[in-house]
């Protein structure tokens, strides 16, 4: 269908004459402003200077009409939204192509300008609102690599950018920080240099405040990055140590030490860093793992040993195998000599008791085979979660008690049940608990529940499926 229509415009362009075309488009931008606004775009560049603010109010205009009368963009309309937007972006891009510089930096820094508007003007679940923003500094970096920029255009982003960047525009989003790359990207002399530093030196930290430590320290990578082209290695290296409570810093710095086989400096660092960010879990895990790293290639077992049972309980992130529970009870295992690993499991198993970390005992449990205390801890909380979940040995050893705490669990959870959903879940566990061996306690609840009163048919539907 719409090839055919494509076909008709362009069979219906070739017939009409000037004087026809002119009349409508005539019509058609009486009638309505954001077509002018389009038509007139044509024009910008050749017959009319580009005008940032036209650009800026072309997006209000849409923001407006998009949000209607509660002045809110709802969900359902922010996709649209963004084409509306996205196809003023388009000007840019067609703008780009032509080498037409001034009209690209019209476009974009207008819809920039709009750029607080554009987020706070709806539901944004969808991430359209966003976008629009996001592909804006898309396009702001495209014109950046343009390799036929003329001196005069670079110099005028430059001081938009760094501009825009003092002025705080955007500022709490990452994209305040892409005025700060696009300034460095034409920081190609001394003066230029010298006035981003200036505006780097500007962002202070606070202790309090979590934000203005995370712009401070941003700063200071960003402060790193124009040193790495207008100064020496050295000056560099002595930056990140002056400003070692950048965790960015502190890991580049590792890993220099490390790739030298310094493993004394590396360990000063991660020690260092772990007292430094005594209250970051996240980012002591990470400098320990430094630690780890030297000990375990210097064969030091003594600590070795601590920091393996240190990341048993407290693990790398997920599918990070290397500090995972598995890897770590591994490696205890390999480090405590087996005349001594009874009672080392013994101390395991009472700091996990005392942590409240049930997942852990069990996998100890598990481990060293110890089903008797595994169904211990059954009995203790008797779910259809945890008897699932247990090795086969124990249900086949503590069959019959198996199915009777199981039966108990079911009845308890129909008890609780209530909507579809919950009820085809509880058939789910019946058949479990047929599969364990427990048919006739299951028959049993199926006749108690489909005799309840007040009488349930999505209950019964759903245990004749049974």
């Amino acid at each position: 269908m719409t090839n055919n229509k494509t076909d008709n415009v362009e069979l219906l362009l070739s017939k009409l004459d000037k004087k026809q075309l002119a009349d409508f488009i005539r019509k058609e931008c009486a009638n309505n402003g954001q077509l002018q606004d389009r038509f007139l775009a044509l024009g910008v560049g050749t017959l009319f200077k580009p005008d940032t603010q036209t650009y800026t109010s072309r997006v209000e205009d849409l923001i407006h009409d998009y949000a209607g009368r509660h002045g809110y963009i709802q969900y359902r309309a922010t996709f649209d939204f963004n084409r509306a937007v996205c196809r003023i972006l388009d000007e840019a891009a067609d703008a780009m192509a032509n080498q037409q510089w001034e009209v690209a930096i019209a476009v974009l820094s207008g819809v920039a300008a709009a750029g607080d508007d554009i987020l706070n003007s709806g539901d944004d679940s969808a991430g359209e609102l966003g976008g629009i923003v996001d592909e804006c500094f898309h396009k702001w970096h495209q014109l950046c690599e343009e390799e036929s920029l003329p001196e005069h255009v670079k110099s005028e982003i430059f001081e938009l950018a760094l501009a825009r960047f003092n002025e705080k525009d955007l500022k709490g989003w990452d994209w305040w920080w892409d005025w700060l790359e696009i300034a460095i990207d034409f920081a190609d002399t001394q003066e230029r240099q010298n006035r981003i530093f200036k505006a780097l030196d500007a962002i202070k930290s606070s202790d309090d405040d979590w934000s203005a430590q995370y712009d401070a320290q941003t700063a200071q990578k960003y402060k790193l990055e124009l040193m790495s082209r207008c100064g020496t290695p050295d000056e560099q290296y002595k930056f990140m140590y002056a400003n070692i409570a950048n965790p960015d810093f502190r890991k580049r710095l590792l890993q220099m030490a490390w790739d030298k086989s310094d493993y004394e400096e590396v360990l000063r660092l991660a020690k260092d860093g772990v007292n430094h960010d005594a209250g970051l879990a996240g980012l002591v895990s990470d400098w320990r793992k430094w630690e780890y790293r030297v000990y375990r290639d210097t064969n030091d077992k003594v600590n070795m040993l601590l920091l393996a049972r240190h990341f048993f309980f407290d693990g790398g992130l997920w599918r990070e195998k290397e500090y995972s529970m598995e890897t770590m009870y591994s490696t205890l295992k390999d480090l405590i000599a087996n005349s001594e690993w009874s009672n080392y499991v013994e101390t395991l198993i009472s700091e996990a008791q005392r942590k409240r970390d049930t997942g852990r005992v069990l996998y100890i449990y598990t481990q060293e085979k110890m089903w008797d205390k595994y169904m211990d801890c059954l009995r203790k909380d008797p779910s259809t979660y945890e008897i699932d979940d247990a090795p086969q040995d124990v249900k086949e050893l503590y069959k019959e008690e198996i199915i009777k705490l199981y039966t108990s669990a079911v009845k308890a959870f129909f008890q609780r049940a209530a909507g579809r959903d919950s009820y085809r879940e509880g058939v789910g566990l019946l058949r479990n608990l047929i599969k364990y061996g427990g048919k006739a306690e299951a028959d049993k609840i199926v006749i108690e529940q489909k005799s309840r009163t007040p009488r349930r048919p999505a209950l019964i539907d759903e245990l004749s499926k049974l």
